[in-house]
């Protein structure tokens, strides 16, 4: 996890334990003044921290419902179970006792929700004209065309909850990252890198798709099976268009022929000094 992931948590976390126990001491000896300014303190907390930019051109995961309805539903749970949890074990014994404590397993419900906002704030992608960055949770992995060592179009299907949870939370971990669009059959990029691991990547939601290709073509890397003839043509044409055809190699007889002649001059040097 990252430092800017890291930064998020602590913006739910920390907010979310100032309320409970504003709460919670408030219930038991904290006047209502002082409870009142926790939970002012808290709020403030939540909206002051810096929040993660993504950069100019990046892609970034589709969201569905918004973060803040992800927010308000860990909040809602975080503080409404864990005060009553705790509220419930200090003031009761017994059978009660033992009830409040079974709250904190919904109270920890909240921590899931929270996890899909950090994540949907601090993970995109971003393509450059010769590889792409992916972030997730913060984390940065530059990966350069040339040193990818297969790329597939492959068609991601699921079904409806599936294919939400798949788009929302994506996927643990930095080796196998993930970036879908939410649809319940979307054709993806699939980037194999030999160290960095595999990215997956909805075609839908990469605004310019062409020019990627053409990147990849521009870098050498052999254009995914999924594609066309025909369009493997036209890429490489655009591709001439922009960059000029690739320089080619001289023949290797007149490699040879320009070696000899080189040699004849030097012996001849030689011979003359």
């Amino acid at each position: 996890m990252g430092k800017t992931a890291k930064i998020e948590f602590i913006r739910r976390v920390l907010p979310l334990s100032l309320s409970v126990f504003a709460i919670v001491c408030g219930f038991f000896f904290m006047s209502l003044l002082n409870s009142l300014l926790c939970l002012v303190a808290a709020a403030g907390i939540y909206a002051a921290l810096p929040k993660p930019s993504a950069p100019s051109g990046a892609v970034k995961p589709v969201c569905r419902p918004s973060i803040i309805v992800f927010d308000a539903l860990g909040f809602t749970l975080g503080i409404l179970f864990f005060s009553l949890a705790f509220i419930g074990m200090g003031s009761t014994t017994g059978a009660l006792a033992l009830i409040s404590l079974c709250l904190l397993v919904p109270a920890c419900a909240c921590f899931p929700f929270f996890a899909v906002a950090v994540r949907q704030e601090t993970s995109w992608v971003r393509f450059f004209g010769n590889g792409f960055e992916f972030t997730q949770f913060g984390l940065r992995a530059r990966v350069p065309y040339d040193e990818l060592k297969k790329v597939e179009v492959r068609l991601w299907e699921a079904s409806g909850w599936v294919a939400w949870f798949q788009s929302t939370m994506g996927s643990i971990g930095h080796k196998k990252a993930v970036l879908l669009n939410g649809a319940e059959s979307t054709k993806t990029l699939v980037f194999k890198h030999p160290a960095n691991g595999t990215f997956t990547i909805s075609s839908e939601l990469i605004p310019d798709l062409q020019r990627i290709l053409i990147g990849m073509d521009r870098a050498g890397i052999e254009l995914p099976e999924g594609i066309s003839e025909w369009q493997r043509k036209k890429i490489r044409r655009r591709r001439e268009r922009m960059y000029g055809e690739p320089e080619k190699e001289a023949p290797k007889s007149e490699q040879v022929e320009v070696a000899r002649i080189a040699a004849l001059i030097e012996h001849a040097r030689r011979q003359t000094t």
